[in-house]
C-alpha cells in the first residue's frame, strides 16, 4: 500500500484517505482540478470535500479550482528507500487524448515517451529559470560550483 503525505501546504485532513480518493478519480479518467472538485462536490463525506472552502461568500468556483490544484500538487508518496524520500505523485502534462493540460501520475508519465519528454522540457525550463535568477546575483564561478555540486549529488 502506498503511504501518502503532504509535500507542502498540508490540509487538516487524513492525507492517506485523500491519496486513495485521488487514486479513485484517476481510475475513472484524467486527474484535473475540475474532476477533483466535482468528486468533492458529489462526495460530501469525503476527506477531499473537507479540503475546500464551500461558503460562496468566502470563495468562488474559480478559487475552489485553485484549491483542487493545490491538493494535487501537494500530495506526495513515500518511496521505499533509505533515507525515505517523498515524491510528488501528480504532474501537469498536455494530454494527447483531450489536448489540454491534465495532472497525471508520475508512473504513467514515465511509461509514455511524449509525456516524459514534456517532463524533461519542464525540468529544463525550471533549471534555466533558477540559473537566470541567480546569474545576476552571484558571480559565475560560484554559480558554476553550485551547479556542479548539484550534479555530483545526482
Amino acid at each position: 500500500m502506498k503511504k501518502y503525505s503532504w509535500k507542502s501546504a498540508g490540509f487538516d485532513v487524513d492525507v492517506q484517505t485523500v491519496g486513495e480518493e485521488l487514486e479513485e478519480i484517476e481510475r475513472q479518467g484524467e486527474i484535473t482540478a475540475e474532476h477533483v472538485l466535482e468528486y468533492a462536490e458529489r462526495h460530501k463525506n469525503s476527506e477531499l470535500h473537507k479540503c475546500f472552502e464551500w461558503d460562496d461568500k468566502e470563495a468562488s468556483r474559480k478559487y475552489r479550482l485553485v484549491q483542487a490544484s493545490q491538493i494535487i500538487c501537494s500530495i506526495s508518496v513515500e518511496i521505499k528507500e533509505e533515507p525515505k524520500v517523498k515524491q510528488r505523485v501528480y504532474f501537469s502534462v498536455k494530454s494527447s487524448e483531450s489536448n489540454s493540460r491534465v495532472f497525471k501520475n508520475i508512473n504513467n508519465i514515465l511509461e509514455n515517451d511524449d509525456e516524459y519528454k514534456q517532463l524533461i522540457e519542464k525540468a529544463k525550463i525550471e533549471f534555466d529559470s533558477c540559473k537566470d535568477k541567480y546569474e545576476t546575483l552571484l558571480n559565475k564561478e560560484d554559480l558554476k560550483e553550485i551547479i556542479f555540486e548539484i550534479y555530483r549529488k545526482i
